[in-house]
């Protein structure tokens, strides 16, 4: 540790004295610039700043008695979740002496790509958020995860089997799961009061509702392709509304893109584009949806949980001008999508033992409503508390907790990485142009080239 630190002085040093003759040069060596450039480049302010770094990294390595677990996720751009994990970690530390240290990326596409080369190296991060399903999957295949199934097994009477699947991969466990979100159809109760409309409780109602609201002048649902991700909502909903089987056959190949089946989704999609249901594919998810939405211009957004507070009452929408319906199975039936948030344990991290104390700790009832309350989702635990729900999600929990749901993963998370991706830009394309042979068939070649 001292030769690492006499190291990083030289380093420097030598890079303050590099600093201040490159800065020296760019001033011309004569103007009033040059005193704040030796006041910047000055050796032993360089110094002082390596030498504070390091206390700050051997404060971090060893808090008390305890040990730091690094913790990576992508969502350092969003205010609500990177001191989430700064609480989490004082939570983790008053429970068990071990703290977290997060690292956060600012883009899913850096973030992913960055983990992916990091777990095959032998300093990954301890710990790191994820998805579920497919993206889990991909990781394992390999072998980059350590196995948590024995904690799951330590707390089996407290999740849901329901749960358990859609976080199993190949019969082992390799996530903890912090919270678990749904996907709802958000509706504007004041346009909905003032048309007489009353949430759906059947597809056929759905429809009417869509029609009802069209014809007032009012775009009755979002759709858009930009940033690309959110074009598979549509999809999805549509398709689970339709069989949840069909939607999970389709997801994992077992069903093929031009079965009468998905020829007859593909054809209710492009209906509704035509019914003129959807807001223009340039309308931006996060920023144009809950403006139209507060302007009485949007009723119905198809998102995850998440939406409601991280975006439409922090865009000033009023909770109490927001409804939150499940959308019925065309046949009646009770489905709904989840969003599970994963947080995954690297094989090959240099702190194993804690890292797994750490995992059981938050999947028990009190770590579990502890992760959950921070970013306002679902806790996954049985036992875990709710009541820092708002009252809608509350309601929404003890529907779910009937058991009357089928439950599936959201199309992100349930079909493989690399295929969903190239099948999420045909769904761009067909919200573009809604030509059901043509998508239908493009995409059952996709399918049949990845399983080949």
């Amino acid at each position: 540790m001292k030769q690492k630190k006499v190291l990083k002085k030289i380093v420097a040093l030598l890079f303050a004295f590099v600093l201040a003759f490159t800065m020296m040069g760019c001033n011309g060596g004569g103007d009033a610039g040059d005193a704040d450039a030796g006041a910047e480049a000055d050796p032993g302010t360089e110094v002082e700043e390596v030498e504070q770094a390091e206390e700050q990294e051997e404060n971090q390595e060893v808090p008390g008695d305890g040990v730091v677990l690094t913790i990576n996720h992508d969502k350092i751009a969003s205010p609500d979740y990177h001191p989430f994990f700064l609480e989490a970690s004082d939570d983790l530390f008053a429970a068990t002496g071990i703290s977290l240290n997060p690292v956060g990326y600012p883009s899913t596409d850096i973030y992913t790509a960055a983990i992916r080369s990091a777990l095959v190296t032998d300093s990954p991060p301890d710990l790191f958020t994820w998805w579920a399903g497919a993206w889990t999957e991909d990781l394992q295949r390999n072998d980059l995860l350590l196995p948590v199934t024995q904690i799951w097994d330590k707390f089996s009477d407290y999740f849901p089997p329901a749960v358990r699947d859609a976080w199993e991969v190949n019969g082992e466990l390799y996530s903890l799961p912090w919270g678990v979100d749904y996907w709802v159809v958000f509706y504007n109760k004041v346009i909905f009061d003032e048309l007489g409309l009353s949430a759906p409780t059947s597809w056929d109602e759905f429809i009417s509702n869509c029609e009802a609201i069209r014809d007032a002048g009012i775009t009755p649902l979002n759709q858009t392709i930009v940033d690309e991700w959110p074009a598979f909502i549509t999809f999805q909903e549509i398709a689970a509304s339709y069989s949840v089987s069909v939607y999970n056959d389709l997801s994992h190949g077992r069903l093929s893109w031009t079965s009468p089946e998905a020829v007859e989704i593909f054809e209710i999609w492009r209906d509704m584009i035509e019914a003129d249901f959807f807001t223009a594919p340039s309308t931006h998810f996060f920023s144009d949806m809950p403006r139209l939405f507060y302007d009485g211009q949007l009723a119905m957004i198809m998102s995850g949980t998440w939406y409601l507070q991280s975006t439409l009452l922090d865009a000033g929408v009023p909770e109490e001008n927001v409804g939150m319906f499940v959308l019925r199975g065309m046949d009646g039936s009770q489905r709904i999508l989840m969003e599970p948030s994963p947080i995954l344990v690297a094989r090959n991290g240099n702190n194993i033992d804690e890292a797994l104390r750490a995992v059981e700790y938050f999947m028990s009832p009190e770590g579990n409503t502890f992760l959950a309350r921070h970013v306002g989702s679902f806790p996954v635990n049985n036992m875990a508390d709710t009541s820092f729900l708002m009252p809608i999600k509350q309601e929404l929990s003890e529907e779910i907790g009937t058991g009357s749901y089928t439950l599936s993963i959201r199309f992100w998370e349930n079909m493989s990485t690399t295929l969903m991706l190239q099948v999420n830009e045909m769904f761009q394309e067909f919200i573009i142009n809604p030509d059901v042979e043509h998508v239908t068939t493009e995409i059952q070649r996709l399918v049949e080239s990845y399983f080949d």
